[in-house]
């Protein structure tokens, strides 16, 4: 038997003997990803934060003896291999796991010995181990492994405990007993790791045999060494050590993280997307939540933030103005850097420590306007008669198909959100550069504004290149500065593996026009479907940990009936938890309604919701197809005819019943709404008549809870759950998967007839379907 043969089998001789294997120094049945889980524990592979490669080799008096393993484990599982030459022995073993709630893990590894080997006892042998782990909190875990027989390999049994004092993974402390099965004796050993300081880790290990087991490793982010030695009564029996590559950076000792998060403000879709084969886009939501998890973050000390490509809306640009001060408010610099600045990327940057702005920038603050296109002489034109009927003075989102010009309500209100609009922007800018009303009343009336004048009026603090940026930001702050992405930060793991129970704030976010049946996407844009969300919000309810969801609504209205379901799963869902609404840039129509039956509602102050209304009817098409040439000849049973049909308009008994069903229709969104807010009839109709109202007015007449973006809305539902962490976990859906994006148009890769068929079916188009709809109102 040669020396290494020898360290191997020494390495392992307190845990698996017989069975000839990678030396293991450190097996803890209770914690086993301080070493290999696949080999020590099947079910510790659930607690992992990402994927690990690990290569290992065999030492000899300090001496490289050579390779002999290596493993691939994630959160399912993995595949190990072990080979030793000398006696052309292999071992290779696959494991699968599964975490059953946020506290209990399972695994079932499969071990073989290569069967074209002849010449060793255990060639073609093998062997289960099935493990469970324990972790009911922060502190303490419970494990344990049993081992099939088989051939010259007894079973094996193995029962173990650790505990973490603090709570966190700074110390942790081991003991495990393993028992006696045929051949194999009974024995304990007691272990412990201490994480000194960021980087580097001690362990070691004791057994009643009197073999003793140190080790350290060394993290230095995506990349970390680790080796560990053993000794027996006095005697050095060998060393190990591994190259373990990390799919998640740990904190490393050499190469400290970068301590400012930098964002820029080109990605403000509110669903996250991936196009074939590229990076993936993180969700407006996912950005939030990540620099808000930067504001109390020791390792992060600044913000750095990019306005070049700005995308954006006016709600988004609050709440990220909001985190800014955040982040300032504790004492930590943010510096914006921008090309162009108009009204909404302006606003948001006025929270920044400091300005800077490209040498040939502009800057642009202009007076708001609202402009609506009205269809109705066009459709004339073609032929096409739009027969559509609302209710609610204020329900003007068909007005743009059957009127020539802006009613007086729709000029009312308009007028009130633009003068909210301003409000909000002249406060924002005020209070972030110390402006006057008179240096205002000069941003609205002179702009735009260019060069040094930017400079001289207060508006901006210097004039420079991208590449300067930061350069001007370590003069300021008098030291250098390192920057990681929030989409970079969001991904680092607070610690290198799960433990214990971690309550869950869920975030569903919905976004698109309201149909019934599937989310996706149309020739007329992204659809959110019923059925989509009500299965999200329903998966987000039963996910192991959940104790609260935040239902992030971006949507100006659509279908009824899909948002009525969607309401009903809300309530449904309020009795097993809290349910918070956060209105993104737009909730209005159906996506209020969807939202009334929340515990509580958050929208920004820019954020466009009300529109309590309802509108329905159908297109008339007879006159375009006589002039095109086709003839349409009724023939009917009954006398009130088929009211439906796209070829004739309502007749006045048809339009009466019609209008009598929406008055139904509109009677019980108003009762829902009227139960959600636990106001009565006449105080929610005298509010809706399908009025749209900016978040800043709908709390003053109780339409929402709170101004806030979905940050303050998660911090609520953690509230009203109980959470008493600093910064809840939080889970949001949709998530991807595969290659490609969540967000597909089917629209544009369908056949003709498919395409055909599902405008025939969008809600907009098809005939007498109700519609709980908001205007269409473009601000500039």
């Amino acid at each position: 038997m040669t020396s290494s043969l020898f360290i191997a089998m020494a390495l392992i001789s307190w845990a698996m003997d017989p069975a000839p294997g990678p030396s293991v120094p450190f097996w803890w049945t209770a914690y086993p990803e301080a070493d290999n889980t696949l080999l020590v524990n099947p079910a510790g592979s659930s607690w992992l934060v990402g994927s690990r490669l690990r290569v290992g080799a065999v030492f000899s008096d300090s001496t490289f003896e050579h390779f002999d393993r290596f493993t691939l484990e994630d959160k399912s599982g993995g595949l190990s291999g072990w080979w030793e030459d000398n006696q052309s022995l292999r071992r290779f073993t696959t494991s699968g796991s599964y975490q059953l709630g946020s506290s209990f893990s399972a695994g079932l590894g499969f071990t073989w010995y290569d069967p074209t080997i002849k010449n060793h006892p255990q060639d073609g042998e093998k062997f289960f181990t099935l493990g469970l782990n324990l972790r009911p909190d922060d502190h303490i875990g419970f494990g344990a492994t049993a081992r099939t027989s088989t051939g010259d390999i007894d079973g094996c049994y193995i029962a173990g405990l650790a505990i973490r004092p603090m709570g966190d993974e700074t110390v942790t402390l081991t003991g495990d007993y393993r028992f006696e099965s045929g051949i194999i004796d009974s024995r304990w050993s007691a272990g412990a790791e201490v994480r000194a300081i960021d980087g580097l880790t001690f362990r070691g290990a004791y057994s009643d045999n009197d073999l003793f087991s140190a080790g350290i490793q060394f993290d230095f982010g995506k990349a970390s060494i680790s080796a560990g030695a053993e000794i027996h009564e006095d005697n050095y029996l060998g060393s190990t050590a591994e190259l373990i590559l990390n799919e998640y950076p740990q904190p490393s000792i050499i190469d400290p993280l970068p301590d400012f998060l930098s964002y820029s403000t080109n990605q403000g879709d509110e669903l996250p997307s991936r196009s074939f084969l590229g990076p993936r886009n993180p969700s407006f939501t996912a950005q939030m939540t990540a620099l808000a998890r930067g504001v109390n973050d020791s390792r992060v000390n600044g913000l750095l933030v990019d306005f070049s490509d700005y995308s954006l809306s006016g709600a988004q640009a609050e709440e990220l103005r909001k985190i800014m001060t955040d982040y300032r408010a504790t004492g930590k610099p943010v510096y914006a850097y921008m090309e162009y600045a108009g009204n909404g990327s302006y606003y948001a940057a006025t929270a920044a420590r400091a300005i800077c702005i490209h040498k040939s920038g502009q800057l642009s603050i202009s007076g708001f306007s609202g402009y609506t296109f009205f269809l109705r002489e066009f459709l004339d034109k073609l032929g096409v008669y739009p027969d559509l009927m609302h209710i609610g003075k204020f329900k003007s989102a068909s007005d743009i198909l059957t009127e020539y010009d802006i009613s007086e309500a729709q000029v009312e209100a308009t007028t009130a959100l633009l003068e909210t609009f301003k409000s909000e922007l002249v406060r924002g800018i005020s209070e972030g550069r110390g402006l006057e009303p008179a240096q205002m009343s000069i941003l609205f009336s002179q702009s735009p504004f260019a060069g040094q004048s930017m400079v001289r009026m207060g508006m901006v603090d210097t004039l420079l290149y991208r590449d300067q940026f930061e350069e001007f930001v370590e003069e300021e702050l008098g030291y250098s500065v390192e920057t990681m992405s929030s989409s970079f930060y969001d991904n680092l793991p607070e610690e290198s593996s799960n433990w214990g129970f971690e309550p869950i704030v869920a975030v569903v976010v919905a976004d698109g026009n309201i149909m019934r049946g599937e989310s996706g996407g149309s020739l007329l844009g992204r659809t959110m479907g019923s059925e989509t969300v009500t299965a999200m919000l329903e998966q987000a309810a039963n996910t192991e940990g959940v104790q609260a969801i935040v239902l992030r609504i971006n949507s100006g209205g659509g279908d009824a009936m899909a948002s009525d379901d969607m309401h009903h799963t809300v309530e449904n869902i309020r009795e097993r938890m809290p349910v918070v609404v956060s209105m993104g840039s737009v909730a209005a129509s159906g996506g209020y309604y969807m939202a009334c039956g929340a515990d509580a509602i958050f929208a920004d102050r820019l954020t466009v919701t009300g529109s309590i209304g309802i509108i329905s009817g159908k297109f008339v098409f007879g006159d375009l197809l006589e002039r095109i040439g086709i003839n349409v000849e009724k023939v009917e049973i009954h006398p009130s005819g088929n009211a439906g049909n796209p070829f004739e308009p309502y007749t006045e008994e048809q339009h009466e019943r019609h209008f009598n069903a929406m008055r139904e229709g509109y009677n019980h969104f108003v009762s829902t709404v009227a139960k959600g807010r636990e106001m009565t009839f006449e105080e929610i109709d005298a509010i809706g008549q399908g009025r749209v109202w900016s978040g800043a007015d709908a709390i003053e007449i109780g339409l929402i809870d709170y101004n806030g973006g979905v940050v303050d809305a998660i911090a609520h539902a953690a509230m009203l759950a109980d959470i008493d962490d600093n910064y809840p976990e939080i889970v949001i859906f949709p998530k991807l998967s595969g290659f490609g994006s969540i967000d597909l148009m089917p629209g544009l890769s369908a056949s003709v007839s498919e395409t055909v068929k599902e405008l025939a079916d969008h809600p907009f188009l098809s005939s007498e379907r109700p519609l709980y709809l908001a205007p269409v109102i473009l601000v500039e």
